[in-house]
Parts: C-alpha cells; structure tokens; sequence
C-alpha cells in the first residue's frame, strides 16, 4: 500500500499540481482579503454642502421623521448664525444672524425633546420650542424670582407633560419643576457642584450630571488648582409646585469628566472622558469602562462612543453587548457636536487644521453585506471545500488507477 502512495506522489500530472497551486493561492488570496475585512466600514468625511458650509458647528440637532437641522454655527468674522435648514425643499428659516437680530452668541442649549420638539434659551424665564415651521415661546412666571435656563429635561405621566429646568441663579446653578409656566422655588444648592445637564430617568426621578470642586488640595491635589471630579446626581420632583429635591450625590473617584446624557431602550448612558456609565431602569449603575470625546444614541437605540481626533477605534453598546471597531483611519475630527440623520450619525467638529469638516458613519454598513467580511468568509468556506472535494476527487482516482 505504501508502495502505491508513493507511485501516486510520483505521478507527473499538470492537473494535480495545478490544482495544489490554485488552492494554495486561493488560501493565501483569501486571507488577504479576509485581512482586510477586518476594519470597520461605512465611515467617512461627508462632502461640505449644507447651508453649514465653512463655519463651525456647536450645536445641532437633526429633526426627526425628514432630513432637516437646526443648528448653532460661527464663523469668525461673520459671528453667530442659528438657523434651521430644510433639506427636503431646500429652503432656510433664519432664527438669528449677525446682521439682523444679534442673539445666536446667547443660546445656552439646543436640544430635542421627546415628541420632537427642539428646545433652546436666550433670555431669562423662557423658553422657545421648534415643532415643524412654529416657534413657540414659553415665557415662565417671575414670582419665584428670574433665573437663565442652561437645560431641559421631559417626561409624560399620567397623560401629563413634565419639565426639568436646569438654572442659572445668580453664580450657582440649580433646579427648577414648572407647573402650568410657574416655576417651582429653585432646588437647594450643593456645595461645590457645578450641574452641567439633566435627562429624565423614570417617574418622578431625574439625573442630572456635574463637577464638584473640592477645597483647595482637600483631596491631595494641588492647593493653587483643586481637582475637579464629577459628579451624579439624583433629584426626585413629582410635578407639583413643590421644590425638587437632591436626594443622593455620587462624587466619583477617578479623574475625568461626565459630558453627556442618552436616554436609551434600557435606560440612561452617560458619557465621560475618562470612562462612561449605563444606569438601568433600576438605578443600578454599570461601568461601560468606555472613554470618549462625544456620544450618541441611534434610532435602534445603540450608542456610539466616539473618541478623541486620533483614535484607532470606536466603540458601540446596544444595551447588552459593547463591541470596539477597528477603523480603517483614525478619527479625523475633534468633535463639537453630534447628531442622528437617519441611519448616519454625524461628527461635527475640525481636523488637523482647524478646519470645519463632518465625520459621517453609516449604523448599518458594517454590518451588512456591504462590508464584505461575512460574504467573503462564507465564500472562502464554500471555495475551500469545493477546491479540497476536487482535490480528494482526483486523488481517489488516481489511488485506484494505481491499484
């Protein structure tokens, strides 16, 4: 028998080595281009044609339901434009420019609330809500006193809508319920805390996010720069007239700030600099052990951990599973805004140069056949086996024509 096997391995056939070739090669091809398939796709700098062109974008919140914006942009040398883009007939409405109503430099906040109404403040005790082609302008009672609005957060109970008002009273900041456009007394102020944004969390329970400034060198740091750490804050307001209270402060230990909140399917994400949080319907926190620069939630509810202009990576949480992208160039944008357009999340923000550009990634790119890794593997499994089963085919042939 052995004998046999070594006439075949004699045998001078141009098919079996061309054969063994081709499927080496095709080994070697394959890994190749599974290699390459490795990186994330569907990232890339969208072309500069909105009515945003060439200026800065601080703010910016995309409308749900159509393609439309409003956003907060500078230009220096030309100022402060806020105005809202229609993409779907290709009209603007102006909301303040530089040359004709002076105010977009005093826009604390623009932000979209749940039925999708964008909300922003200029002025003390008001509001202004964007809903289709409408402002409305929600002018708060003095009784209580006057205070600046730096955030907003909602919730409907009980067929009832809700808001949060996050003040600026005098040099502190505080909380404020509003009942029927009366303002509650504000909220007790902390000691050392700086609230920075507030997002509803279930009935009656808000968190808010902070920084707290310790005295100087209290905590071992410099007596001439104190730490500053952040801070989470849980703040109970049923509705009424009645004052909101803090009801418990977590000062965390490690260095790095909080910068934003998500409201997601499962609960809240807040993102920090030096790693963010997931707290669940109930209150449990979990650590994402994700830094990041800027964060946002898609509409199917996973959240995108952008890093610093740079990065290798990013990172996704859709409420159960974190996964880290590799990309296939490093982030080009150091972020100022961020926004979802669809199935596009948008990173506003400059390059290298201090230039104004839009980092765009596609949610459903990578994932999809698209991307090219999936095809190509089952490709690779289906060629391999064919090769081999060609391969094992003519040996068997050859091994009985031998015998």
């Amino acid at each position: 028998m052995a004998g046999g096997w070594r006439g075949f391995l004699r045998e001078e056939s141009e098919h079996q080595w061309l054969a063994i070739a081709v499927f080496f090669l095709f080994v070697l091809v394959g890994a190749f281009a599974l290699e390459g398939t490795q990186y994330f796709v569907g990232d890339t700098l969208k072309p500069l044609d909105a009515e945003h062109n060439g200026g800065m974008v601080l703010d910016i919140e995309y409308h749900q339901g159509n393609s439309s914006y409003t956003a907060l942009v500078y230009s220096p040398g030309a100022g402060y434009h806020f105005f809202t883009e229609h993409v779907d007939d290709g009209t603007t409405s102006v909301i303040y420019t530089p040359d004709a109503n002076d105010m977009g430099r005093d826009v604390n906040f623009v932000k979209t609330m749940p039925d999708g109404e964008i909300v922003f403040a200029v002025s003390n005790n008001q509001l202004i809500g964007l809903q289709s082609n409408l402002m409305v302008s929600y002018e708060y009672s003095t009784n209580n006193g006057e205070f600046g609005i730096l955030d907003v957060a909602e919730q409907t109970t009980d067929g009832a809508t809700q808001r949060l008002l996050l003040t600026q009273e005098g040099q502190n900041k505080s909380f404020r319920g509003v009942t029927s456009l009366v303002p509650t007394p504000a909220m007790s102020m902390t000691a050392g805390i700086q609230w920075h944004s507030v997002e509803a969390h279930s009935s009656g329970m808000w968190l808010a996010i902070g920084s707290h400034s310790t005295t100087a060198g209290g905590d071992g740091s410099s007596p001439a720069s104190p730490q500053s750490r952040a801070a989470l804050g849980w703040i109970a307001w049923d509705g009424t007239a009645s004052t909101p209270v803090l009801t418990q402060l977590d000062v965390v230990t490690y260095p790095g700030q909080f910068h934003s909140i998500s409201s997601t399917p499962v609960g809240l994400v807040i993102g920090g600099t030096d790693t963010s949080l997931h707290v669940g319907t109930d209150q449990r926190i979990v650590d994402l052990e994700t830094p990041c620069s800027i964060s946002v939630v898609d509409g199917e509810g996973t959240v995108w951990f952008i890093g610093e202009r740079g990065s290798d990576t990013l990172t996704t949480w859709d409420g159960e599973t974190r996964e880290v992208h590799l990309l296939s160039q490093a982030v080009p944008v150091d972020a100022t805004a961020i926004g979802v357009n669809g199935d596009n999340v948008h990173v506003h923000g400059t390059n290298s140069d201090g230039t104004p550009i839009v980092w765009s990634i596609d949610v459903t790119a990578n994932g999809s056949i698209e991307s090219g890794r999936g095809f190509l593997s089952l490709l690779f499994i289906l060629g391999g086996g064919v090769l081999l089963a060609v391969m094992g085919k003519y040996a068997f042939e050859q091994r009985k024509a031998l015998n």
